[in-house]
């Protein structure tokens, strides 16, 4: 009998100390990440001390900003991803160059290579789910799913009212250019879960005609806070040929989203959805 529950014992420690050294691995992770909303999925897992460096993206949360950078996620070196030791590396499939998978991969680095596009909410679950189990944080991460869902299905609910669209054009200016935001962008996407309809049919970012902006007449016209910084400011984007004919200036319908809901759809993505949507449909 005695030799029964000696058995026992043996064997809920050997269980407990297995389960312990797992734990203890995965808290012990060095992450190297690569891609905006990957970063944010992490810390929104409660992983963010194991994160020690991030791409030039990830600027949220505001603690990030104190980490090393390995650069631009479509201009990355070995060197500046292996001088942070890493035991995993997270990037987004497409970054650049091509080959820095094979690097770390070589260099005994653990990989998670994620899908960026297309840019959809159930995306985002999926990169959610991979990255939870990944850290050993799947009950984190079906909390973090539920709530995204919770707070989306309300809004889309309230869309649900409307019958008409409203018309919506998303507009960057960067270094004297001014390009629209088509198909395959974050922000195309971002305007669809919001409820509005994107005028651009074409793919990714396009410079248009002051003749163009004015026949599309978008109700909303939606700016990045860059884009308004390299014009000067807010007052200034009467400076945009075109603009000033559209409905969206004449009724002062312009709206400015932060920088950081661009670089993929991430965990805010109820935040932000909320945020275009009272600009799309206002009471």
């Amino acid at each position: 009998m005695l030799k029964k529950i000696m058995t026992k014992i043996s064997a809920l420690l050997f269980i407990f100390v297995f389960n312990s050294l797992i734990n203890h691995s995965f808290a012990n992770e060095r992450i190297v990440i690569a891609g905006a909303s990957l970063t944010e999925i992490v810390y929104a897992l409660g992983a963010g001390e194991q994160v020690v460096g991030i791409d030039k993206t990830s600027t949220y949360p505001e603690s990030v900003k104190n980490l090393p950078q390995i650069g631009y996620w479509k201009l990355l070196n070995i060197e500046g991803i292996l001088s942070l030791h890493p035991s995993l590396f997270i990037a987004f499939k497409d970054i650049e160059p091509d080959n820095i998978f094979a690097q770390v991969a070589n260099a005994k680095v653990s990989v998670l290579a994620l899908n960026r596009i297309p840019g959809t909410v159930d995306l985002l679950y999926e990169n959610i789910d991979k990255i939870a189990d990944k850290l050993n944080k799947k009950t984190q991460g079906q909390q973090l799913i539920n709530r995204i869902k919770t707070n989306l299905s309300q809004i889309q609910k309230d869309i649900s009212n409307h019958h008409e669209k409203t018309k919506v054009l998303f507009l960057m200016s960067m270094a004297g250019t001014n390009s629209v935001a088509g198909k395959n962008t974050t922000a195309d996407a971002l305007i669809t879960i919001a409820g509005g309809e994107n005028l651009a049919t074409h793919t990714s970012y396009k410079s248009y005609t002051p003749e163009s902006l004015i026949v599309m007449n978008p109700q909303v016209i939606v700016f990045n806070t860059h884009s308004i910084e390299q014009l000067g400011g807010l007052d200034k984007i009467n400076t945009i040929p075109g603009i000033t004919e559209t409905d969206a200036y004449k009724n002062h319908r312009i709206t400015v989203i932060d920088d950081q809901y661009l670089f993929g759809i991430g965990p805010r993505v109820d935040e932000i959805t909320k945020i275009l949507y009272q600009s799309f449909y206002p009471k």
